[in-house]
């Protein structure tokens, strides 16, 4: 992967690009009062990040808020929230599930104790254990699948289209071709998000620092938004030009 360097810096690069960040964080920050429409927003600002190096070839920047097409730019987060929240809903069946076996399983437990009836004994036995094989199934499956639809952002974008990330042959086959690519980005992201939390963990541990923890937070979550998705969108770039070059070849 080109310039990763200039992919984790490009949100502070130079005072513009710090001026257009501050902005972004505004806009998480009224994700935080506002439920999920300010999110669209953020998201489909990320979206013309993603465009910029897949379409454009150029490196990551902050486009400047005041020339964008605010309308254009919130449909385009619809649409990239729609499909990551519509591919990521399995996780989700899999962790209501697991909740709702484990709270069944404790319940049968209870009216047990009250009651003394064997039958609600076994039940909740295996009530619990389906609990306990959900979390486990969910915890076996979320990083591969975590990563897999790491494709699916830069796809959307690309596409401007929600039913481009339900192409799963097109999108798949750019996976294929920049597994390590996405795997790289998949891991670097993964790092940004351990050492903020190693840090947070220690201002937790002080009273005058778990003051500022609110604060860290929205730069925090606008500048992981933004990275994240340049460093799949160069790993998309890198797989769509290998399979562009194999068809042609």
């Amino acid at each position: 992967m080109n310039n990763i360097q200039g992919i984790l810096l490009f949100p502070m690069r130079d005072a513009e690009a710090r001026k257009q960040f501050l902005i972004a964080c505004l806009v998480m920050l009224a994700a935080f009062i506002i439920p999920v429409l300010p999110t669209f927003l953020l998201m489909g600002y990320t979206a013309k990040v993603m465009r910029q190096i897949i379409d454009e070839r150029k490196n990551p920047s902050m486009p400047a808020w005041q020339d964008i097409d605010w309308s254009e730019t919130f449909v385009d987060g619809v649409k990239l929230y729609g499909a990551q929240f519509v591919l990521m809903l399995p996780l989700l069946l899999l962790v209501v599930c697991g909740m709702a076996s484990i709270f069944g399983g404790l319940m049968s437990m209870f009216l047990l104790a009250e009651e003394g009836t064997r039958p609600l004994g076994s039940i909740g036995i295996i009530l619990l254990f389906a609990g306990a094989m959900f979390f486990v199934l969910f915890s076996l499956l979320s990083l591969p699948y975590s990563i897999i639809l790491s494709a699916v952002a830069p796809h959307v974008a690309a596409k401007r289209s929600f039913s481009a990330g339900f192409d799963f042959k097109e999108w798949w086959q750019v996976f294929q071709k920049a597994l390590g690519q996405f795997l790289l980005a998949y891991a670097l992201s993964f790092v940004i998000s351990f050492a903020f939390v190693l840090v947070m963990q220690i201002a937790l541990m002080t009273l005058i620092l778990i003051c500022i923890v609110p604060f860290v937070m929205i730069p925090y979550s606008a500048y992981l938004m933004l990275v994240t998705n340049a460093l799949y969108a160069q790993a998309y770039s890198a797989g769509r030009d290998a399979l562009q070059a194999e068809s042609a070849a």
